[in-house]
């Protein structure tokens, strides 16, 4: 039996299936904001049997969605500006439930500055005792070394119970605690949220493909797992666009392109390269509080002239790299694919997994190389915990900066690995 796979847009309302060679041998249309995932999921006409994988581009939650009280717990750092600095007063007024700041973390190098305060940590479990639906922690330095973090959330969970969700800054790949810390407590805040809007679709997925198994798109293009994305909400801003910039390509026929989304008067140029969106400088903010998730790098254009010169810089020097234009309005030289309305559908069925590493490195004996080498090694355990077959990961060059304002030899490193998901094992 041909195994298809499926791919669902549940912000245009799109799903197609795509047989193992690409080509689409279904899809279906239907109303933005009234067909839900699962109505799209039964509105498709293929085998129940034969999908083996289902993937999804889910609405983006709003902050009126992270309406759960959240502990927040800070590990170290009792100089550094408090948690939730910087927040807006109403959305720190939803979530916000006990907030402390305990003795421990780490340094630079992940050698502990301090024993972590099992004592404070175990009070501050009682104060949250009945009061909040999720706790977030973080550490100084916890991206070098999680052990504080970790042995914090297992004590919380000892006390609060499996119901309520513990989630770490740990988990989010961003050098800045505050970021580290903002993206905790708002995947937190939105894990009800996530939890019964992914299980919906997870039970529709089961009961209409018993074998498929169910990954959501993030805000990169790439995938999560079904639980991961539960943990990581945060992750999944932005996944719409994302996803129509690399399906884009893909209806096109080409493996890279700038991609120029022309609807009404607005439009936007982005450029999709190996199944990855190049990022900029810049975090996501969710809001108006930023979060440790890096923005694609994406230009908004008006009229014709700006939008030749956004795509100029979209190619970055590469004058062959063609341009894929979908929406409205017409561009000279552009291609259009066929069945452009379904882009992000088929971005979302063809979308690859990924894991990125972005931090200080203290260069030890083995000086850059060894640092590099172990970037590299993270960056492909994230791929794989994301999905990615280890045996196909494709690597991106290792970036370097001189950390100069440290008084050991130091370098922020950043690493990325994609690469297919692993196909399920035959039965």
């Amino acid at each position: 039996m041909s195994r298809l796979r499926v791919g669902i847009d549940a912000v245009s309302a799109r799903a197609v299936a795509l047989a193992g060679t690409g080509r689409i041998v279904a899809s279906c249309r239907g109303v933005p904001g009234t067909d839900s995932p699962s109505r799209l999921l039964g509105a498709l006409r293929v085998d129940a049997g034969a999908v083996d994988r289902v993937v999804a581009v889910l609405p983006e939650p709003v902050p009126a969605d992270a309406g759960s009280p959240v502990g927040v717990l800070r590990i170290g750092g009792a100089t550094a500006l408090p948690p939730l600095a910087g927040w807006p007063a109403g959305m720190s007024a939803a979530v916000t439930g006990p907030v402390a700041t305990v003795r421990g973390g780490h340094e630079y190098d992940g050698a502990e500055s301090a024993p972590l305060d099992l004592a404070a940590v175990a009070g501050f479990a009682r104060r949250c005792a009945g009061t909040v639906r999720a706790v977030a922690v973080a550490g100084v330095h916890g991206l070098e070394n999680p052990d504080h973090e970790q042995r914090a959330a297992d004590l919380l969970a000892d006390v609060l119970g499996p119901d309520v969700p513990v989630r770490k800054g740990s988990e989010t790949e961003a050098i800045g605690l505050l970021e580290r810390e903002n993206t905790a407590v708002l995947d937190a805040a939105l894990a009800e949220f996530a939890r019964a809007r992914i299980d919906e679709l997870g039970a529709a997925v089961r009961k209409r493909h018993p074998e498929a198994e169910l990954y959501v798109v993030r805000g990169d293009g790439t995938v999560l797992p079904e639980l991961a994305a539960q943990r990581h909400a945060t992750a999944c801003l932005g996944a719409a666009r994302a996803a129509l910039l690399h399906g884009a390509a893909r209806l096109a026929g080409v493996p890279a392109a700038v991609v120029v989304e022309a609807t009404g008067s607005r439009t936007v140029v982005g450029t999709t390269r190996g199944g990855l969106l190049p990022e900029s400088a810049e975090y996501r903010e969710f809001g108006g509080i930023r979060i440790g998730v890096r923005l694609p790098r994406l230009t908004a254009a008006g009229r014709e002239r700006s939008v030749s010169a956004a795509v100029a810089r979209a190619r970055y020097g590469d004058d062959d790299l063609p341009v894929v234009q979908v929406g409205e309005r017409s561009l000279p030289d552009a291609i259009r694919p066929p069945a452009a309305d379904l882009a992000a559908a088929v971005g979302a069925v063809t979308a690859e997994a990924a894991g990125s590493v972005d931090r200080i490195f203290w260069q030890g004996a083995g000086g850059r190389e060894d640092s590099a080498a172990r970037a590299r090694q993270l960056a492909r355990d994230a791929a794989v915990r994301a999905g990615a077959d280890p045996r196909t990961l494709r690597e991106t060059p290792v970036k370097e900066a001189l950390m100069t304002y440290v008084p050991v030899p130091a370098a922020r490193l950043r690493a990325t690995a994609v690469g297919p998901i692993l196909e399920p094992a035959a039965p």
